[in-house]
């Protein structure tokens, strides 16, 4: 055997390997998900408030922050899985989503030090979602975040 021969079959292992890990999620551990789903949270959440602290600062919202915090957040669940699959993609996404969620809760009672009562929480989550643009942005972001850590 030359060394071409070796190294063809060490790339056809190594691509069976990514083709295994990108098809099955077994290699995953429960302390893995547990960790992407922490993880992409706070990325989300602290992603999500570095954008609306920027967007504070110069006066404009962007809700192309939305579709970028999505990417973010994908990309470290992503590196923490290791490999893509369409658990680790919904995980990355519902991360994203609670991370929008949970934003404007964090943001008011942190920056305006407001305790917070469960209806003003729930009308401060939900105001994110009361516009039709930004739930356009929302869904795209969540898309975003979903095939960047799918792959």
């Amino acid at each position: 055997m030359n060394f071409q021969e070796k190294y063809d079959e060490y790339k056809q292992r190594r691509e069976a390997k990514k083709f295994f890990n990108q098809n099955n999620d077994y290699h995953l551990s429960v302390s893995d998900y547990i960790r992407m789903f922490i993880v992409g949270t706070v990325i989300a959440i602290f992603s999500t408030i570095a954008f609306d602290f920027l967007s504070m600062k110069i006066g404009w919202s962007f809700s192309y922050f939305d579709i970028l915090t999505g990417y973010f957040t994908g990309s470290v669940v992503l590196k923490i899985a290791r490999y893509g699959s369409e658990k680790v993609g919904i995980i990355s996404a519902v991360c994203y989503l609670l991370g929008t969620l949970f934003t404007p809760i964090l943001t008011y009672y942190i920056f305006w030090n407001q305790s917070v009562s469960l209806t003003t929480a729930i009308q401060l989550a939900l105001g994110q979602f009361s516009n039709l643009f930004s739930l356009v942005f929302i869904a795209i972001g969540a898309m975003i975040a979903y095939t960047t850590s799918k792959n």
